[in-house]
């Protein structure tokens, strides 16, 4: 388990890319299958279960301290593997004006 410091990097290089990383993923979010948008969402995929059993449970979490706690090589490692998965299933804009996949790719 590593540690890293929270530095604020507001105005620097590393917030720029930082938002521009945010913007691009965005747009990818919809590819997860596990994303749900809102609680109506989650609402309606629940509805859409039918009955369930009378025994059935459902259970909820809270993430702590989520960002500071992703190991960031592994992080990168996964997400290369994402977006390569991504392209090779062409599910990727091809207009690289629209998606900047081998700017995202390729230094990782």
């Amino acid at each position: 388990w590593k540690m890293r410091p929270i530095e604020c990097c507001a105005g620097t290089f590393m917030n720029n890319l930082s938002c521009w990383l945010d913007y691009w993923f965005q747009k990818l979010k919809h590819l997860i299958p596990s994303y749900i948008k809102d609680s109506s969402a989650l609402i309606q995929q629940l509805h859409s279960l039918g009955n369930l059993p009378p025994n059935a449970r459902l259970g909820t979490g809270d993430a702590i301290s989520m960002y500071t706690n992703i190991d960031t090589d592994h992080a990168i490692a996964v997400i290369t593997t994402w977006l390569c998965h991504l392209a090779n299933q062409h599910l990727l804009p091809s207009n690289p004006i629209k998606f900047p996949t081998n700017a995202v790719i390729a230094p990782m």
